[in-house]
């Protein structure tokens, strides 16, 4: 009798048992804010969209505009001073459109939110959203300054010789990390039809750099080699017998990011040990119950000098050098333009 007791309780619990695994269980559904102000710019951007799980996993719901953003959501700016008062509050107003290039994400009723309100460094910036449900959010940002590019500057070319190119700029006020871009344009055509022509653009990044401090003092300097950018440009636009190609300028161009920007990109770098999980970081948090939202918002800034020239050896580097001949670039001499073929000058 035990026994069959022992038995029909062992049946009972298999039978009662499910082995079925929830992997979507219930969930709360979370904020997603991205927003950068810059004090440049007379429009200011932020993204929000919420979490989204389903049976056919987490790719499926970025197909779906439904998954991705709340129905009705109410975003604002204030402008706070130095003890945290409001001293102005400004009203984001919503934008669908549906002009964007394919990707993972759906394109139906792409979703940004903005405002026109005046960026002033001066000022820190508090974003607060009010959605239906309690799914509140707000977050606070100070602004970055001016970032000042001292070298080149004015009328002073790009060398490249005995020492290196130098760029130079100082340190903005609340940025914590700089890059720096070389925005090398010119002129290409076809040589049998050298009226057919076409302005490009190459950019070569500077190293990024990190600030000590938040006050805005102090000098960056990043230095280029002739070696290094010269066979840049070789490895990047490469030889030719089919080209001809002209000089026009660089723009020298860099960005500042804000202490809480900075970690964020630190913070999702790639790993590169074996663990490859990565913290959470976000600055975004719900004011109700003080719980962390997904996000960030922060502000950045632009120095940038137009039109930089490269001096006279760095023009004969380009063009003769020994990395850069064969690549079609035309040197104008007088009444001729002469070019660099196979190490030497040829002028028509």
């Amino acid at each position: 009798m035990k026994k069959f007791i022992l038995t029909l309780i062992t049946l009972i619990t298999v039978i009662s048992c499910d082995n079925t695994l929830e992997i979507n269980a219930d969930y709360d559904v979370e904020n997603v804010v991205y927003g950068l102000l810059d004090k440049d710019l007379d429009t200011q951007w932020v993204r929000l969209h919420r979490t989204y799980l389903g049976e056919d996993g987490i790719l499926a719901g970025a197909v779906h505009s439904d998954s991705l953003y709340f129905d009705t959501a109410a975003l604002y700016l204030a402008q706070l001073n130095s003890s945290g008062t409001v001293v102005n509050t400004y009203e984001f107003f919503r934008k669908d459109t549906n002009m964007l290039n394919p990707g993972i994400f759906t394109t139906d009723n792409y979703r940004l939110y903005w405002t026109d309100a005046p960026i002033d460094r001066q000022y820190d910036y508090r974003i607060k959203g009010f959605i239906p449900g309690n799914n509140n959010f707000e977050a606070i940002t100070p602004i970055v300054g001016n970032v000042e590019i001292t070298k080149p500057r004015g009328f002073q070319k790009i060398s490249f010789g005995i020492s290196n190119a130098e760029f130079k700029w100082d340190a903005a006020r609340n940025a914590r990390l700089y890059q720096g871009y070389l925005h090398f344009k010119y002129k290409e055509a076809p040589r049998n039809n050298p009226s057919d022509s076409t302005i490009k653009i190459l950019t070569y990044a500077l190293p990024v750099r990190t600030g000590s401090n938040l006050n805005g003092s102090g000098t960056f300097v990043s230095e280029v080699t002739y070696d290094s950018y010269f066979r840049f440009l070789k490895n990047n636009i490469g030889a030719s017998t089919e080209y001809v190609r002209v000089f026009r300028s660089i723009d020298v161009e860099i960005w500042a990011a804000a202490d809480d920007y900075a970690t964020y990109i630190n913070v999702n770098q790639p790993s590169q040990g074996i663990v490859q999980e990565k913290p959470l970081f976000t600055n975004v948090y719900n004011p109700d119950n003080g719980a962390d939202c997904l996000g960030l918002f922060s502000s950045r800034a632009r120095g940038i000098q137009e039109d930089v020239k490269l001096s006279t050896s760095a023009m004969d580097s380009l063009w003769k050098g020994v990395f850069t001949c064969d690549m079609g670039w035309i040197d104008f001499q007088g009444i001729d333009s002469c070019m660099c073929v196979d190490g030497d000058k040829v002028c028509f």
